[in-house]
């Protein structure tokens, strides 16, 4: 019924936009035509794709049409993860870590004037955190280029600030801000939006507790390339002296990535344990067959250079969640679990999501559609609804930095190392976020660098 994708691959309407030098003048509609019979090939419900005319529509809108309308047993859509974007952005933000902006990560903790929004982290080196600037976890954001951000509601200088939070490389956009401490004082700062290197993995540190025990912290926030490294240093630094008592993988931020990310931090904590058993199993569409990739005991880096892995061999696995726990994320606790590793959950129900992609890119755009299903070793998947958390807290401590062992959910962690049981304090449910206007909805006012992060997927990546 439909012609091999190989037909149409790179046959572009604008050479211009192409990434590959393989392309091709073609037609919009050769694109559409790639698409759909790339769909028809690949995405795991291909049979409940409608056919449509490529002629129909642009590429965008083309590619929009290409998924299952289909729900889940709770009412979700059934794929919520279809996304694409520009090849040169997926390229660097997955494989060197670059993305643009300030290198700042930014929440909203109230939605409706008068809002509040706070710093949640900065990446290490840049204009976030240069000495005239200094962002640091809790810094309010109070308004950009004189506009009231905690109470406009002007549709005008809601694009001005749209535009701000969401910058292109070279733009400057001076800040109104409040450091965190009831003593703090207004300031203005300024700051020329650039390509900033994400920093995975940040804060990795050991705890001694009040009882003597040793517990390792570390702040891990994207499956990319550049993780692998130090996520095999962070293992090392665990294991000196006499190693740790227990693990606080810290996961609120990390929407997820690579696979093969997943697969190191999750063989590091395993060690020993994971001998023999399965870290994934890779089901895909009926096109093709499944195939599963062991717990690892090494790591080999694109020049060839071998790493062995350092095994924690721990039991149980703290980690610090939230609904932007995602995708390659929830992967480390289903495969931990699949192996019969305790993993306890402090925080909020994370985003639910065991699909993923093989990313292509086709006329300089990278298309990431449904194309497998991942279980662990026990052939468990199916948590379209998230993992609830163990100990129900909410991620509005903004008082104290990333990793102080005060900070809210690192401290409740913490209280159930020593006690084996959720403290007292973390018996409220996480309050659901506020309903939004449809003014509210168009002010990106707790933005994300870039699509990848906000539709992450389980990206195929050995």
């Amino acid at each position: 019924m439909f012609c091999p994708s190989d037909n149409f691959h790179q046959y572009c309407a604008d050479l211009s936009k192409a990434f590959s030098a393989d392309a091709k003048q073609g037609t919009y509609v050769d694109e559409n035509n790639w698409l759909r019979s790339w769909s028809h090939e690949t995405y795991l419900w291909y049979d409940e794709i409608e056919d449509m005319d490529p002629a129909c529509c642009t590429t965008e809108e083309y590619f929009e049409l290409m998924k299952t309308k289909e729900t889940t047993s709770s009412g979700k859509p059934k794929d919520r993860f279809h996304f694409s974007q520009p090849t040169r952005e997926y390229r660097q933000l997955s494989n060197e870590g670059i993305m643009a902006g300030y290198g700042v990560r930014l929440k909203i903790l109230q939605r409706s004037p008068p809002r509040n929004v706070v710093v949640a982290y900065t990446e290490p080196g840049s204009p976030a955190t240069a000495a005239s600037v200094n962002l640091v976890r809790g810094t309010q954001i109070l308004g950009v280029d004189g506009i009231d951000i905690v109470n406009s509601t002007d549709e005008d200088e809601v694009d001005k600030i749209n535009a701000a939070l969401n910058p292109s490389v070279g733009d400057t956009h001076t800040f109104t801000v409040k450091d965190p401490g009831s003593f703090s004082q207004e300031r203005s700062v300024t700051m020329t939006a650039g390509e900033i290197t994400v920093h995975p993995v940040q804060n990795v540190k050991v705890i001694t507790t009040s009882e003597g025990n040793r517990v390792g912290y570390m702040l891990f926030n994207a499956h990319n390339d550049p993780a692998a490294q130090p996520l095999i240093s962070a293992g090392n630094t665990f294991r000196r002296g006499r190693g740790i008592d227990d693990l606080v993988l810290d996961l609120r931020y990390n929407n997820g990535g690579f696979i093969y990310i997943a697969q190191i931090i999750t063989s590091i904590i395993a060690g020993s344990a994971g001998n023999g058993k399965n870290f994934a199993t890779i089901e895909y569409n009926n096109k093709t067959d499944k195939r599963s990739a062991p717990f690892a005991g090494a790591f080999k880096d694109e020049n060839g250079t071998v790493y062995r892995l350092p095994y924690l061999d721990l039991p149980r696995l703290f980690v610090l969640t939230s609904s932007s726990t995602c995708s390659a994320s929830e992967l480390i606790i289903n495969s931990l679990r699949g192996i019969d590793i305790e993993v306890i959950l402090v925080g909020s129900t994370t985003c639910g999501k065991y699909h993923g992609f093989v990313s292509t890119d086709n006329c300089g755009t990278t298309y990431s559609t449904i194309q497998l299903r991942i279980v662990n070793d026990k052939g468990v998947a199916d948590y379209d609804d998230g993992f609830s958390p163990t100990c129900s807290v909410a991620d509005n401590d903004y008082d104290h930095q990333l990793g102080d062992p005060e900070e809210g959910l690192l401290k409740t962690a913490l209280a159930y190392q020593a006690d084996d049981a959720c403290p007292s304090s973390s018996a409220a449910q996480v309050r659901d976020a506020a309903p939004k206007s449809s003014q509210e909805e168009s002010l990106s006012i707790d933005p994300v660098p870039s699509p990848y992060s906000s539709l992450p997927g389980l990206i195929l990546d050995w």
